[in-house]
């Protein structure tokens, strides 16, 4: 099996596996808000060997240290520079896939650069039902986004502090978010999370004040760079959906974009690349496969 080796991008860490062939499809992973890009190392080292992979942890997340004041972050327009910036220096066709935030900041630098993407693979991104941007906008402009978002008051709570890696690792087993994953994912998060403290303990590298306002100031209208887009998508969601990928906002999605290859998974929750990573795997391929055959 291909190796996969860490790289530094100016502040930010970025892992790197490189083809197998030279000069092949390039594919970018995004991560979640709040993992990083070492979680997903098992989808990544699956993936096609002739395939060039990278995964950058985000601003503030993982291994990357590029500044990550939380007063200062306003919207997801930074997550998207900063991947813009790495994608920008690929210089070969490129296909665009990522979970949740990542799915989300994908789509809008595709849509913001349609000359650096040629496909999309989202996993159930963040994107909220029509009816309810009204009442985000406003909340947000009054600075009580926040309090609408449930999921960002919890992680202002997180457990930030553990005595070990093996101990942070049994904390999540089982529980919340991750009752559903393998325990390889979570030892990989955790790998990838986690930096040691002069106290001899380990601590969560995505502070969670930082993670807390990531998901309080999440697009509000991210229909408008969908419509946008041109190039092909597929588009991964669950049958029983919830936040924050409702029935409602995939069926705006459609309405946007009625070309997307659209699959609805029956059992599966908003952690469906960690439930079933050989489907993320398989679109992604195929969605890369569709490139390069199209580029000839």
């Amino acid at each position: 099996m291909q190796s996969i080796r860490r790289e530094r991008f100016g502040d930010f860490s970025v892992l790197h596996r490189e083809a197998s062939v030279e000069g092949r499809t390039a594919v970018h992973f995004a991560h979640a808000t709040g993992f990083n890009a070492e979680t997903y190392r098992e989808l990544l080292l699956s993936l096609d060997p002739a395939l060039d992979v990278y995964a950058m942890d985000a601003r503030g997340h993982g291994m990357s240290e590029a500044p990550a004041d939380p007063k200062k972050l306003r919207s997801w327009v930074q997550y998207r520079k900063d991947l813009e910036a790495l994608v920008d220096t690929l210089s070969r066709p490129t296909v665009l896939a990522g979970h949740s935030m990542g799915a989300t900041v994908s789509l809008e630098l595709a849509a913001a650069r349609p000359d650096l993407v040629q496909g999309l693979v989202l996993i159930d991104p963040v994107i909220v039902p029509p009816l309810h941007i009204p009442m985000l906008a406003v909340a947000r402009s009054l600075g009580l986004a926040g309090r609408l978002v449930p999921i960002s008051q919890l992680a202002a709570r997180r457990r930030m502090e553990f005595p070990s890696r093996e101990a942070a690792v049994e904390n999540y087993v089982g529980k919340g978010p991750f009752r559903t994953w393998p325990r390889e994912w979570i030892e990989a998060y955790v790998e990838g999370g986690t930096v040691a403290t002069a106290q001899d303990t380990v601590r969560l590298s995505c502070e969670r004040a930082w993670e807390s306002k990531s998901f309080s100031v999440a697009t509000v209208n991210p229909y408008r760079p969908l419509k946008q887009l041109r190039c092909p998508i597929t588009l991964i969601a669950r049958e029983h959906a919830g936040p924050p990928f409702t029935r409602e906002s995939r069926d705006a999605f459609m309405r946007c974009q009625p070309g997307t290859r659209l699959l609805i998974l029956e059992d599966a929750s908003h952690f469906m690349a960690m439930e079933h990573p050989e489907i993320a795997r398989a679109e992604i391929e195929r969605m890369a496969q569709a490139v390069r055959s199209k580029l000839g």
